[in-house]
């Protein structure tokens, strides 16, 4: 195995730790154990925790780009292809995330630990995701799927924000099946 596989499978490992548990609960044995790198190794690839820490929302935030660039791709229209994204593709919706939960949006909980470093990656990932959404608000508007008077800035900040809630509602649910009724409610309120 070459070196920058075994970086990219330690951020990987890194990405799911940190988002189960939250940067201020991953230790560095946690770290090592996850990785199977030693700490001089993960100082050496990584430069520090916080460095990681950022590394692993950069991942998450370009993985989540990806799946939500092709499902829009794949779409009928721009508001069909953004509502396959949450019911499909989104933490909330996606079986296969290590929390139902957006790692972003967890992140942001957290970040009272006042690393400035992580503050900022936190603030600059958030700001392209609401700069996504209200391009694809946009060509929704351009498509005439929503009326021209739409205003897209505030459609997408209105998303992020009910996302967000949801987010913070499946940290303490229960029920799955409730977290997916309201992410599927959340989807149809799209064309509204």
């Amino acid at each position: 195995m070459n070196v920058s596989h075994d970086k990219d499978a330690a951020l990987g490992a890194a990405l799911d730790l940190f988002w189960q548990q939250g940067y201020a609960s991953t230790s560095l044995k946690d770290l090592e154990r996850a990785t199977g790198m030693h700490p001089g190794s993960l100082y050496a690839a990584f430069g520090s925790k916080a460095k990681l820490y950022c590394l692993s929302l950069e991942r998450y935030a370009t993985r989540l780009q990806t799946l939500r660039a092709e499902l829009l791709a794949k779409a009928s229209s721009p508001l069909a292809g953004l509502a396959a994204f949450i019911t499909e593709a989104h933490p909330l919706s996606n079986a296969e995330a290590p929390l139902p939960v957006c790692y972003l949006v967890k992140a942001t909980l957290e970040s009272s630990h006042g690393n400035q470093m992580i503050e900022e990656k936190i603030a600059e990932l958030l700001t392209k995701n609401d700069a996504v959404f209200e391009d694809i608000f946009q060509q929704a508007i351009d498509a005439g799927e929503l009326p021209a008077n739409t205003a897209p800035h505030k459609r997408a900040r209105q998303l992020s924000a009910d996302l967000a809630g949801l987010c913070f509602y499946a940290l303490r649910a229960d029920d799955p099946a409730v977290i997916k009724e309201m992410v599927s409610d959340l989807a149809h309120r799209l064309h509204h």
